[in-house]
């Protein structure tokens, strides 16, 4: 029998039990000696110990590998993509493995650092570079890689829209910074002009309330002074009155004067006609002559005196005459005197009527005018507000056009003009459809 030493068949059963368990993994190290006396025996375990021996070997070479291939993958679990696998194993497949990691790891180096260069040119605002997605030939990675593509082409969009209202709001927000100045300088002009007409309407209204008082009080003046030329025309009118009778009594003493000088010149001629004949008498007439002389003297006296009645009576006819022209000039003066304070009075009416009204109306003025006043001020305030609303308008607005002005990008050259970009967000379709 080929195994005829038992001892020497439990002894190669024993190498062979190692080496299952060394396949097993149940023991590390194969350490199988020869100890068989039969010299066949002995070959046969020399070479089970010469293939434990190429096992132990493989094993060992293996286990190398597998280390340095645990460690790349530790060191990819914790991101780290630059450590490789060095050492070559007796096993083609461990190396294919082998160099399947270290080519995986190479392509997912390289597309990390084009992701990251890609990434840091984001960082510093420039978005005209993309990723290459044909690193990877799909999966999760190449999906990676696109979605960054994806990411520069949004943020390409946003930026060149955030460009675009940046320069459509510094350029418009510059406009609206110049046209708010000028609403505010010129609502603060306004708000000095209804102030200064304000004041001015108010003197107006003392003025006004004055000449009111003053002619209710003319008006007062004017009807006491109708009062007066009326009393005035009626003693002139009586005052004439008068006159007429004394030109009229005048007319009769002058008359009667005029009947006494006749009888005196009569009694004179009579005197004369009687001295004559007293003188023809002789001595039987001289006392009659004496008499027909004192009778010539009274009848010369009475004619003196109608004389001086006379001129008197002339005089006192013309001053008559001349007082009745006055009485009747002073008579129609007095009327149209009363005709003129009528008509003045009637003026003053009108307008103390006038002025009422006025006074109604410029106070009405002066409260709308204190109205004015108030809503003024308001916008006033409103406007210096607005004002420094555009300025922190345009303030951001230059901030933003700023800091989108540092941002590189495609179609950054090719942005239009701010007018040209409100063209064609506000057109004329927009609006009105």
């Amino acid at each position: 029998m080929f195994f005829s030493n038992q001892a020497d068949t439990n002894e190669i059963l024993s190498m062979l039990d190692k080496i299952e368990q060394y396949v097993k993994n149940d023991i590390n190290e194969l350490n199988v000696d020869a100890h068989a006396k039969n010299a066949n025996m002995k070959k046969i375990e020399q070479k089970i110990s010469s293939i434990a021996g190429l096992m132990q070997k493989k094993q060992d070479e293996d286990l190398t590998v597998f280390g340095e291939l645990m460690l790349v993958c530790e060191k990819l679990s914790d991101g780290y993509t630059d450590d490789r696998i060095s050492l070559k194993a007796s096993d083609d497949k461990m190396n294919y493995i082998s160099y399947t990691v270290n080519q995986a790891l190479s392509n997912l180096s390289n597309s990390l650092d084009e992701v990251l260069h890609v990434l840091t040119q984001y960082e510093q605002n420039d978005y005209r570079s993309s990723v290459n997605v044909d690193l990877f030939r799909g999966g999760q990675l190449k999906k990676l890689l696109e979605g960054i593509n994806s990411l520069q082409a949004g943020i390409t969009t946003r930026v060149l829209q955030s460009y675009k209202i940046g320069l459509t709001m510094e350029h418009q927000s510059n406009i609206l910074q110049e046209e708010v100045a000028k609403l505010n300088d010129a609502t603060e002009k306004q708000a000095i002009a209804v102030e200064e007409t304000a004041a001015a309407v108010e003197e107006v209204t003392v003025s006004i309330n004055q000449n009111t008082t003053a002619t209710i009080e003319m008006q007062e003046a004017a009807k006491i002074l109708q009062d007066s030329a009326q009393t005035s025309i009626s003693l002139a009118t009586n005052t004439s009155r008068a006159m007429d009778n004394i030109n009229k009594s005048t007319e009769d003493v002058y008359n009667a004067i005029t009947v006494i000088s006749q009888i005196a010149f009569q009694t004179n001629i009579l005197s004369l006609n009687a001295a004559v004949e007293a003188a023809t008498a002789g001595e039987a007439g001289k006392g009659f002559a004496v008499v027909a002389q004192e009778v010539r003297n009274l009848a010369n006296r009475s004619a003196e005196a109608a004389k001086t009645i006379q001129a008197l009576m002339d005089e006192l006819r013309k001053e008559t005459e001349e007082g009745k022209k006055s009485s009747d000039t002073m008579d129609k003066e007095f009327n149209i005197l009363r005709q003129n304070v009528d008509s003045t009075l009637s003026s003053l009416e009108s307008i103390v009527h006038a002025s009422k009204e006025q006074k109604a109306n410029i106070s009405q003025i002066n409260m709308s005018i204190q109205s004015i006043d108030g809503a003024t001020q308001l916008n006033s305030a409103a406007a210096h507000k607005v004002n420094q609303i555009a300025i922190q308008t345009h303030n951001v607005a230059n901030t933003l056009a700023a800091s989108n002005k540092d941002v590189n990008f495609e179609g950054q050259s090719a942005v239009e003009t701010p007018d040209e970009i409100i063209k064609s967000l506000f057109s004329k379709e927009k609006l009105y459809n």
